[in-house]
């Protein structure tokens, strides 16, 4: 094809079904922009921040399984993609980040927000060379085809991510002959092989196990193997239990399902992959420090470690393995699948094992307390939400009572940007999230600190139609440094309140619905009038704000992680309060 290099990237993007570009536009990206009004089939989401692009291409790559596409002009277009970039890299989501560069003739010369690094000038590529899987500045127009064919494959290859392509004034608008070459000429699905002999292994020890658990990570979320882990539990009777990331990739109400396990996972699935289960097959985990609760010991079965992985580093990083088997999730669980042959094992009655462990029935999701209990929010968020609901929870707080109070079935979709944690990474990825899956309903759980943050985005919603429902829990502080203060620091408060937000106002001016209640009766009304409705909405929801999370397996994580002091050393009422729920904890 004739063109400029930047509607060849267009067609190139068009060609891997890509639907939206999320950015703010800049001078120097106009070029780019131009070829995407002249392509006419890819719509241009604008956003209000750049940081709010990044994480909504994050969501609909999540949701979509396509890459996702955000774009920054040269200089603070460019530094504000960073935060939403480096949360995709950390959680192998696949971006195309593009950014735009001043002209190659100006390059050294300070022009107006130059970003190339010659000179007092930010340098923009090496900005996102530790968060990226490819990086590079193109300035050759002819080299465009191959630069975007390569970038696109790398962002699929092994474990996901994303890839940056600087693009300087002057090479956007360069018209040049190019192929365009079908997307399997140039890049593979996701699969590959795996050993026979590795994974015939793997079955034996699963079936010949006293005592078994499966941990599914977002390996195995991310490939989307809810079906296959399903027919693998339920051919060998294995309670699975899952990490926050790959949270309702199995069902949570199934009866094998032991809930997420980690600091704030559930009470069932941390105990019983301590109870000296046996083998142990981790799909697609990583073993992440939150998880294991800082690497305790007694995750590691007596018997057996068969750990999954496309990624090989991962491989025996934190646990030494039996058998480490390397790939996709979806090959080698379809292989072990098919090793059934209607040859199980009796697995143990786990029943009274997870009502013993107040499986999904804290006291506190039943309180009619006013304000609302959080946990009792989440109850009845789950008894009004249908099945196929997509959830994504921002970070703090909100995610701790999400993660163990909040039932997620493998219809729907929970998202967590919680490798880099970015407070404010829901409340913007939720839009780029339902339109990756716009037949599913979309909702986010958010802290009022996590939509002070990046609730403008809000007006992006509202500005392109698109049906978001945002559900604030409201309590004006920083709910997990509030605790912190009161646990470990006497309650020397500092930085962790804030004045009161009318969300229900602020909803409106932004050009959505806007509702509010602290009753927990009242909250599922308001939330299926929302849903009925093609607009998006904010829900204020005050809760009970002096409600702390478990605070045992996070005081001794932060404890270890961050010396933070010993929380018996603290006399305040709320850390008695907190020391007391410790206890019960036990």
């Amino acid at each position: 094809m004739k063109g400029s290099s930047a509607e060849i990237i267009v067609k190139y993007l068009e060609q891997e079904g890509v639907e939206y570009v999320f950015g703010v536009p800049g001078g120097h990206l106009l070029p780019f922009y131009d070829a995407l009004y002249k392509n006419g089939t890819i719509k241009a989401i604008l956003t209000k921040h750049e940081a709010g692009a990044a994480l909504m291409a994050y969501g609909y790559a999540v949701t979509s399984g396509k890459i996702g596409v955000c774009c920054g002009t040269v200089g603070p277009g460019a530094t504000n993609l960073v935060t939403g970039v480096a949360s995709a890299y950390v959680d192998s989501v696949p971006l195309l980040v593009l950014t735009a560069q001043v002209g190659t003739t100006a390059i050294g010369k300070g022009a107006l927000q130059e970003a190339a690094g010659v000179g007092r000038t930010v340098d923009q590529v090496a900005l996102f060379e530790k968060i990226t899987k490819m990086n590079i500045m193109e300035i050759r127009a002819k080299n465009m085809a191959d630069t975007i064919r390569r970038a696109l494959r790398v962002a699929f290859s092994g474990r996901p991510g994303p890839v940056h392509i600087d693009l300087p004034a002057d090479v956007q608008a360069e018209v040049v002959e190019a192929d365009l070459l079908p997307v399997s000429a140039y890049r593979t699905s996701r699969g590959g092989s795996v050993n026979v002999a590795h994974v015939k292994t793997a079955f034996e020890l699963l079936k010949n196990a006293a005592k078994p658990a499966i941990l599914a990570g977002y390996g195995a979320a991310a490939s989307r193997q809810g079906e296959n882990l399903l027919r693998l539990a339920e051919g060998l009777a294995i309670p699975v239990t899952t990490t926050l990331r790959a949270k309702g990739v199995f069902p949570e109400d199934h009866p094998l399902s032991l809930g997420c396990v980690g600091l704030y996972g559930t009470r069932a699935a941390n105990s019983y992959l301590r109870s000296d289960i046996d083998v142990l097959l981790s799909v697609g985990a990583s073993f992440h420090e939150f998880t294991t609760h800082c690497w305790d010991p007694a995750f590691a079965p007596s018997k057996a470690l068969i750990q999954i992985d496309i990624d090989p580093t991962e491989i025996g990083k934190n646990y030494p393995v039996t058998l480490g088997l390397v790939g996709d999730a979806e090959v080698v669980l379809k292989s072990l699948v098919t090793e059934l042959s209607g040859s199980g094992r009796k697995g143990h009655e786990i029943g009274s094992f997870k009502n013993n462990h107040e499986y999904f029935r804290e006291d506190s999701m039943l309180s009619d307390a006013i304000p609302m209990k959080p946990q009792r929010l989440m109850k009845e968020l789950r008894e009004v939400l249908p099945r196929d609901v997509i959830v994504f929870a921002d970070i703090g707080n909100t995610l701790t009572w999400a993660e163990r109070c909040f039932q997620a079935y493998s219809e729907g979709h929970f998202v967590a940007a919680s490798g880099l944690a970015a407070m404010g990474s829901a409340v913007a990825a939720c839009i780029g999230g339902k339109l990756g899956r716009p037949q599913s309903p979309t909702l986010c759980l958010c802290g009022d600190g996590d939509f002070h943050m990046t609730g403008m985005e809000v007006a992006t919603a509202a500005a392109h139609k698109i049906p978001v429902v945002w559900i604030v829990l409201k309590n004006s502080r920083l709910g997990m440094i509030h605790d912190l203060q009161s646990v470990s620091y006497q309650s020397r408060y500092i930085s962790s309140t804030f004045s009161d937000t009318d969300f229900v106002l602020a909803a409106r001016a932004l050009g959505a619905e806007g509702y509010r209640t602290d009753n927990p009766s009242e909250i599922g009304p308001i939330v299926k009038e929302t849903l009925m409705k093609s607009t998006p909405a904010v829900i204020e929801a005050t809760i009970d704000a002096a409600e702390m999370p478990p605070m045992k397996p996070r005081m001794l994580a932060l404890k270890r992680s961050l010396g933070l002091p010993d929380a018996t050393a603290s006399f305040s009422w709320n850390a008695i309060k907190a020391l007391w729920t410790m206890v019960k904890e036990r």
